[in-house]
């Protein structure tokens, strides 16, 4: 998971610099900016995300295999896992849609737009729930 964040965290870098340095001035070019933003937001959400996750890790590996807190911190990492690795998919399949006619291309970006959105929702959910679990720690 660490070395997957910080590959992330370049790219995500990367891309806000590219979008720094270009004004959009077309409906594609700001759907495509609105696109990036909320990339870039989950990106820095799944960089807590994943501190946390880290976090209930240690913990998990104090604890006995039967207890029932170990359960929720497994269930709550595989949803992590899951969030993290949803956005890694997503920054595989993107496609700068630049060289599609108009209409392709905003096509494409909605549809981008709508599964970025949906991968944040669901690392905010994972977030919260490791750092609910992570608060309700016994001995904290």
């Amino acid at each position: 998971m660490e070395e997957n964040t910080w590959i992330g965290l370049v790219i995500a870098a990367v891309v806000v610099g590219f979008i720094l340095f270009q004004k959009p001035n077309s409906p594609v070019e700001e759907l495509k900016a609105q696109t990036m933003a909320i990339h870039d937001e989950a990106m820095v959400e799944m960089a807590e995300m994943n501190r946390i996750g880290r976090a209930l890790k240690r913990e998990l590996a104090q604890l006995p295999e039967e207890a029932p807190r170990a359960d929720s911190i497994r269930t709550v990492l595989r949803q992590m896992k899951k969030a993290e690795s949803d956005m890694y998919d997503w920054m595989r399949q993107y496609q700068d849609p630049i060289d599609r006619p108009q209409e392709e291309a905003l096509r494409y970006l909605e549809e981008k737009k709508r599964l970025i959105s949906q991968n944040q929702q669901d690392i905010r959910a994972a977030r919260d729930a490791g750092r609910q679990l992570f608060d309700a720690q016994p001995n904290r």
